[in-house]
């Protein structure tokens, strides 16, 4: 399988270039910061003969205030941005609301947003532009290949004896949820029952999200925060890990762990979208609570998981208000605290073992030819009701061969 790291470049070569398609994206990989965007990636023949491009933003959860930047940006000044200068026609190819410049070259001019979200707001932004939504599960493929040798070790002798394992980074701003759970934590006693990793954690971080007039924090998670944790809180620290890297570790204290309370990336807003944390608890063969935006779970299982509705009650999931949704999952895990570790670990193996088998098996397949048939039906669209002329040529890409590349 194609690796993580040359990822973009592999699909560049096989389904953009065929269709003389230039790409622009982060670099280096899973960077945040704008200014390492490049307005042309993998393309040697930027002012040659392309006929639209493919903005790469699969990586992380979308930003509306980069995207617009990038949007307007200035492509004859190909690594600054230039916010004096709002407007598209100086975008080449052509901008989608302006095609003139390119339709003196080409009568094609096809542009695409390569992602890994689902949300309205992301298809009525997309819409506004004029740009295509090609969407694939990014983090799957990433966790496909991170995780890849743990199929061959055994992990069936480590029985667990804790709780649940809860791992949090960032703890402000979209993650400022993972305040509130640690604070839902303590409050209840269920601290002392699992592994809880929080190196960032201290008063005055706490003190910066509360007061911050822009927290999403609402008043009375707040309030709890400054009752119970603000005092008390220290940084937590499980391993010593280099989080530049630690997408592809596994820590041993995930399998001295039962249940893994998964901190999502994303929470208060209504977006699908999973990293790869969620299957961290599938590779180790644990069950897990996902701490996310409403309608993740389902999102999980459309891909063919299965969950833990005969233990939890997983209505979490569809619950909108994010602090209403903290406390009911703090109050499953509560419920949890008061059965027997061992018994639940043996009557969940069935579950477990299905997942593992899902994730090394049937995934891979399945996010493959999501992957394609987005693609395909873009172009498609794109094509549609338009003369020969001003068409993408679809048939330059050999799907079934790039298929039988993405899944060797």
């Amino acid at each position: 399988m194609i690796s993580v790291e040359k990822f973009s470049l592999f699909l560049y070569e096989q389904l953009l270039r065929p269709l003389s398609l230039y790409d622009a994206g982060f670099f280096p990989s899973f960077s945040t910061n704008i200014n390492n965007f490049m307005y042309s990636q993998h393309c040697e023949d930027f002012y040659g003969s392309t006929v639209g491009r493919c903005i790469w933003w699969h990586e992380e959860p979308i930003n509306y205030h980069d995207l617009n930047q990038i949007r307007y940006f200035d492509a004859f000044h190909t690594h600054v941005i230039d916010p004096g200068h709002p407007t598209e026609n100086y975008i080449w190819p052509s901008s989608p609301s302006h095609p003139s410049i390119n339709m003196m070259i080409s009568d094609v001019n096809f542009h695409v947003f390569a992602n890994s979200e689902i949300s309205r707001q992301k298809r009525t932004y997309l819409s506004e532009w004029g740009v295509y939504d090609w969407y694939f599960f990014f983090h799957g493929f990433a966790a496909l290949d991170w995780y890849r040798n743990y199929k061959y070790l055994d992990s069936s002798y480590k029985i667990p004896t804790k709780l649940f394992i809860c791992l949090n980074h960032l703890l402000t701003n979209n993650r400022s949820y993972r305040l509130y759970l640690l604070s839902q934590l303590k409050q209840t006693g269920l601290e002392g029952l699992g592994h809880i990793s929080a190196p960032l954690l201290d008063p005055t971080l706490i003190d910066t999200e509360l007061l911050n007039r822009n927290s999403r924090l609402s008043v009375d998670a707040k309030k709890h925060i400054y009752k119970n944790l603000l005092k008390q809180a220290v940084p937590t620290v499980l391993d010593e890990v280099n989080y530049n890297g630690a997408s592809a570790d596994l820590s041993p204290y995930g399998y001295d762990a039962l249940w893994h309370v998964v901190t999502e990336t994303m929470f208060y807003d209504e977006s699908l979208h999973l990293t790869e944390k969620i299957f961290k608890p599938i590779v180790s063969k644990r069950p897990f609570i996902l701490v996310g935006a409403p309608g993740n779970l389902a999102y999980l299982k459309s891909y063919g998981f299965r969950t833990f509705d005969q233990w939890i009650d997983e209505s979490y999931d569809n619950e909108t208000d994010p602090t209403r949704r903290t406390e009911m999952i703090v109050s499953e895990l509560d419920k949890l605290s008061k059965r027997d570790i061992s018994k639940q670990h043996k009557e969940m193996q069935e579950v477990l073992d299905y997942n593992y088998n899902h994730f090394y098996g049937k995934f891979k397949e399945i996010i493959v030819d999501e992957l394609l048939w987005n693609f395909k039906k873009q172009v498609n669209w794109y094509n549609h009701d338009r003369i020969e002329r001003h068409r993408l040529p679809i048939d330059r890409v050999n799907f079934e061969q790039v298929r039988r590349l993405m899944l060797s």
